[in-house]
């Protein structure tokens, strides 16, 4: 069912309805992909002013002594060449470790399974690369002209935004489902998107993105897609990243008749779902359990068994993109929606309620139980709430 701001989603469409006033200043964040070098290609091509905005987070060298970013930023630069627009290198490092890495590895080293891509976003690339847009970047540009200038920024998430009937800005799913990233901005709060466009929203990427990069002659119309964690790479083993900046403490895995079956280098090592790694042991043996206080992990053979589905969960602090509860939260039953614990994952049905039915605050905890039973659920990870394809918000699994 949907709702009636998502019934108006084709007329009040922040891209396609035609807010954005032509010629406006739009800044475009771009990573060095195919994904936002398209989506500064349309906004060029649509005759808004446009300039590239590449963030540079991380700086250490992988394994062959090369920082992607530095190729990364090179790709930027060869892209805007193409386009003939402006291009800013923007270093938030500090910020990045501050507000990022060094919560993700604390949860980590905790034996939570935290999701930095969505800190990311809410605490970075919408937060403090658009305050330094405004302040230094944009502050800058106006220089030479009127200094209120409106200005706009872009990504190239796959993901729409709508502005609702209150004026507020609503975040929606991407039209293409295999790329839908709506699960990455759930954290954003709607006033940060308030002047934020994604003209990729209604595009699937094979089908569009692909061929419109190779018609616009971009240098990044067959780079490959990157995967994983930014501040890992793709080369490296994630577990063994962790270890340089955790400290070891291996404990036993057992079974759950009290079985030692193997061990662990910390409670970092394994997320519930995950392949225990043990050996000399009949069948795939699967992580279940997690106990940081007695540093043990507990493991089940195979992957279907009960103990590695869970029926209900606890999340908080909710964060609402909107501000607000969802109306019917705070009753007593709760109200019917649908949830991911994982990007890529498809919509769960579910019921939700506030922990405490007293109030209905926006910032507090929830109760969520699943229509079936979910595989792999692992507190740290973003629970991700949706009425139909609107994106509501998200709480961390407790």
């Amino acid at each position: 069912m949907h709702s009636e701001a998502e019934a108006e989603a084709d007329d009040a469409d922040v891209w396609g309805g035609g807010e954005i006033p032509r010629g406006a200043k739009v800044y475009v964040g771009m990573s060095g992909g195919v994904d936002s070098s398209v989506a500064a290609g349309l906004l060029k091509d649509r005759g808004y002013d446009v300039e590239a905005v590449f963030m540079r987070n991380w700086d250490t060298r992988d394994e062959r002594g090369e920082c992607p970013s530095e190729r990364d930023f090179s790709d930027v630069q060869a892209v805007c060449r193409q386009l003939d627009i402006r291009c800013h290198q923007v270093s938030l490092v500090k910020q990045y470790w501050t507000a990022v890495f060094s919560v993700a590895i604390d949860a980590y080293a905790r034996g939570l399974t935290p999701n930095p891509d969505v800190l990311c976003n809410s605490e970075i690339k919408f937060g403090v690369l658009l305050d330094h847009i405004s302040r230094k970047i944009h502050a800058r540009s106006c220089a030479a002209g009127p200094r209120d200038r409106e200005w706009w920024f872009a990504t190239g998430h796959y993901a729409r935004t709508v502005r609702g009937r209150s004026g507020d800005i609503l975040l929606y799913r991407g039209s293409d489902r295999r790329k839908d990233q709506s699960y990455y901005l759930a954290a954003v709060p709607s006033a940060a998107l308030d002047h934020v466009v994604f003209p990729l929203g209604r595009l699937a990427k094979n089908e569009d993105v692909r061929r419109m990069a190779g018609e616009m002659n971009l240098p990044t119309a067959s780079k490959e897609e990157s995967m994983g964690i930014c501040f890992v790479g793709e080369r490296r083993r994630f577990e063994s990243f962790l270890a340089e900046y955790i400290p070891q403490k291996p404990g036993d895995i057992l079974a759950s008749d009290g079985r030692v079956l193997g061990s662990h280098r910390g409670m970092f090592s394994r997320t519930i779902g995950q392949l225990a790694g043990v050996s000399g042991m009949h069948g795939r043996w699967y992580i279940y359990a997690k106990e940081p206080h007695t540093n043990r992990m507990y493991a089940v053979q195979g992957r279907d068994s009960p103990l590695l589905m869970r029926k209900t969960v606890r999340a908080g602090p909710a964060r609402w993109i909107s501000g607000s509860a969802p109306p019917g939260l705070g009753l007593p039953g709760g109200i019917a929606l649908d949830v991911q614990v994982r990007y890529m994952q498809g919509p769960q049905r579910c019921t939700a309620m506030a922990l405490d039915q007293s109030t209905n605050t926006p910032d507090g905890c929830l109760n969520v139980e699943f229509d079936a039973p979910q595989f792999g659920v692992a507190a740290g990870q973003y629970l991700v709430l949706y009425s139909g394809d609107r994106c509501l918000g998200s709480a961390m699994i407790l």
